[in-house]
C-alpha cells in the first residue's frame, strides 16, 4: 500500500476510535444523569471541564507535535483514552466520573492537532479536501458507533460496558495503525520548540476561523448532550431512543462530511461554510419551537446536520493558511478556540436549561434557543467575511490521491 493511503487509513483509524469513545458518554447521558443523580446544570459541568482541559492540551500538544514523528506520538492520546474508558467503568460517584473523563479528554486531545497536522503535511489542494472529507467521515463514523452503542449496551447491559468496549477498540486502534505504518517514520517538521513570535504568527494566520469553529462547537455538545436530555424531558423518550435519534443526526452529518470533496469542488468551500452556520441556526430554533416530535427530529436530521460540512471546510482553510512547519501549534490554536468556546457555551447552555422559567420540557429547550441564536450571528460574520474576500480558494500543487 502506497504511503499516502498507509497515512489516511492509519489516522481515520484513530479518528474513529478517539471520537467513538469520547462519544459513549453523550450516547447515554439520560442513564448516567439517572444512576449518578445529577440534572442539566452538572451536565453542563462535566462536559465544559472535559472541554476545558481539552482545550489546554491540544495548544502544548500542537507545540510539541511539530518535534515529533505523529506515526508515534498520536498512539500515546489514544492509549490513554482508552485506559481512561476502562477507569470510567470504576466510577461511583460524580465527582469519580468528573475526574476520569476529564483524563480521558486529555488523551483525546492528542488527535485533532495531531492527526490533522500529520494529514496537511501529506496532501495539498483539491486532495487535501477529499482527505479531510474522508478522515472527518470516519471520526463521525466513531461518533454514530459511540452513541449508537452507548444508547444500546447501556440499556441492555448496563452503562459500564460501552466504557469498556471502547476501551478495547483503542487499544485495538493503537496496534492497528502502528502495524500500518510499521518502521515508515514521519519526520517531525521543526527541531526546536518554535518562538512566541513565531506561535503569535501561528495564531494570525488562523484567526478569522476560530469564531465559527467556537460556534459550532457549542452546537455540536448542545446537540450531543443536551438533545437526549431534551428529547426524554419533552416527549418522553427513554435513554435507548433519545440516543439513537441523535445517532441517526450523526449518521447524516457523516454522509455530508464524506461527501465534502465532491460538494466543495462544485459550489467551494466557503459557500458551504457560509450555508451552513444559517441552516444550522435555523434548526436549533425549530427544534426548540417543534410542536411535536416529528418535526423536531426533521429539522434536527435536515437543517441540524450542515454542521458537519463545516469542520472539514474550515480545517482545510486553516492548513492551507499556517505554515508548514507550523502546522501542529497552528491546529493547536485552532482546536484551542474551538473547545474552548465549546467549554463555555456548554457550561451557559447547562445553566440556561437550569434557570429557563417554566417546567423541565420547557427548560429543556434553553440550550437550543442559545445555540440557535450565536449560529445565526456567525452566518452574519462570515457575511463580513466574504466581502472582504476571505475563502479564495489558493492555488493548488500536485498531491497524492487517497482512496
Amino acid at each position: 500500500m502506497p504511503r499516502d493511503r498507509r497515512v489516511l487509513l492509519t489516522v481515520a483509524v484513530y479518528h474513529l476510535s478517539n471520537d467513538g469513545a469520547v462519544q459513549v458518554l453523550a450516547g447515554q447521558i439520560v442513564l448516567l444523569s439517572a444512576v449518578f443523580s445529577f440534572g442539566p446544570f452538572e451536565t453542563g459541568v462535566l462536559v465544559s471541564a472535559g472541554l476545558l482541559v481539552n482545550a489546554v492540551c491540544q495548544v502544548l500538544l500542537g507545540i510539541l507535535s511539530d518535534r515529533y514523528d505523529p506515526s508515534r506520538f498520536l498512539p500515546i492520546g489514544i492509549v490513554i483514552l482508552g485506559v481512561a474508558s476502562f477507569l470510567i467503568a470504576l466510577c461511583t460517584t460524580f465527582l469519580m466520573l468528573l475526574l476520569v473523563v476529564v483524563l480521558a479528554r486529555a488523551g483525546s486531545s492528542f488527535f485533532h492537532p495531531v492527526g490533522l497536522a500529520w494529514i496537511g503535511r501529506e496532501f495539498q489542494g483539491a486532495e487535501l479536501d477529499r482527505s479531510l472529507g474522508y478522515q472527518s467521515g470516519t471520526g463521525d463514523a466513531g461518533e454514530i458507533l459511540g452513541m449508537a452503542s452507548g444508547a444500546v449496551l447501556g440499556a441492555a447491559v448496563g452503562w459500564q460496558s460501552p466504557f469498556l468496549v471502547w476501551g478495547v477498540i483503542n487499544l485495538g486502534a493503537v496496534v492497528l495503525g502502528l502495524v500500518l505504518t510499521g518502521a515508515r517514520r514521519t519526520p517531525p517538521r521543526a527541531s526546536t520548540t518554535p518562538s512566541l513570535r513565531e506561535l503569535v504568527a501561528s495564531l494570525h494566520d488562523v484567526r478569522v476561523w476560530l469564531l465559527p469553529l467556537a460556534v459550532g462547537s457549542v452546537s455540536y455538545n448542545v446537540v450531543s448532550y443536551f438533545g437526549p436530555l431534551l428529547l426524554h424531558a419533552r416527549y418522553g423518550l427513554d435513554s435507548l431512543l433519545a440516543g439513537l435519534s441523535i445517532a441517526a443526526w450523526l449518521v447524516v452529518g457523516t454522509v455530508l462530511a464524506l461527501s465534502f470533496g465532491v460538494l466543495s469542488r462544485r459550489f467551494g468551500r466557503f459557500a458551504l461554510t457560509l450555508a451552513a452556520y444559517p441552516s444550522l441556526g435555523a434548526g436549533c430554533l425549530v427544534v426548540a419551537l417543534a410542536p411535536d416530535l416529528a418535526v423536531a427530529l426533521a429539522a434536527l436530521l435536515t437543517l441540524g446536520a450542515g454542521l458537519f460540512l463545516t469542520y472539514p471546510a474550515i480545517y482545510a482553510f486553516a492548513s492551507e493558511q499556517s505554515h508548514a512547519k507550523l502546522q501542529g501549534a497552528a491546529f493547536g490554536f485552532v482546536f484551542f478556540f474551538q473547545l474552548l468556546g465549546g467549554a463555555i457555551g456548554s457550561l451557559a447552555a447547562g445553566t440556561v436549561a437550569a434557570v429557563f422559567p417554566g417546567p423541565p420540557a420547557i427548560q429543556a429547550t434553553g440550550p437550543f434557543w442559545l445555540a440557535g441564536t450565536i449560529c445565526l450571528a456567525t452566518a452574519a460574520y462570515l457575511l463580513v467575511l466574504r466581502s472582504r474576500g476571505t475563502g479564495r480558494p489558493a492555488p493548488a500543487p500536485a498531491a497524492h490521491t487517497p482512496p
